[in-house]
């Protein structure tokens, strides 16, 4: 698949199954990966024989953003911005991949983590509700992450508005 509209339809097909929203942080459903990953491949071959066409950069930025990897998302943008186009859509995109990426590392958890966590929580506030404390999310975490990092773990989601199991779910995972 060499043709950039034939990837750009890959891209898209992928980026339908995924179910995530445009900055989510989520991982993408299963079902979505190997369109995505045959998007990224053919773009990141496409772009090495035309590393001046910023709309494929731009495509390619959109990939890695949906794969999760937003370090390789802001350089692939970046890109495109260097190569002259100012969009502001593009700007916004640049700024908001920076927070979600920032948001990302700040947590040090994979998005499979990330989901487990959402799996957990529902099933318990659904059984049990909230009472305004992280009780669940601590017994996941005591479960599922080393010790000498929950405290971090803990503080990175009250940075995004965790401060509860519910707020963990609304705020954070979800």
């Amino acid at each position: 698949m060499n043709n950039l509209s034939e990837l750009r339809i890959e891209l898209v097909k992928g980026q339908k199954l995924a179910m995530q929203g445009s900055y989510q942080r989520r991982a993408p459903l299963k079902k979505a990966i190997p369109h995505l990953l045959v998007a990224r491949k053919g773009l990141k071959d496409y772009v090495t024989q035309y590393p001046t066409n910023a709309l494929a950069w731009q495509l390619l930025s959109e990939a890695e953003q949906y794969l999760l990897n937003y370090n390789e998302a802001l350089t692939t943008l970046q890109n495109v911005l260097s190569l002259g186009d100012k969009d502001k859509k593009l700007l916004k995109r640049l700024a908001m991949l920076t927070e979600y990426g920032s948001r990302w590392q700040e947590l040090e958890m994979t998005s499979e983590q990330l989901e487990s966590l959402e799996i957990y929580l529902q099933e318990k506030l659904e059984l049990y509700g909230c009472n305004h404390t992280l009780i669940y999310t601590r017994e996941w975490l005591d479960i599922n992450v080393l010790s000498s990092k929950k405290s971090k773990v803990v503080r990175a989601l009250q940075n995004q508005g965790g401060f509860c199991d519910c707020e963990v779910l609304m705020n954070v995972v979800d």
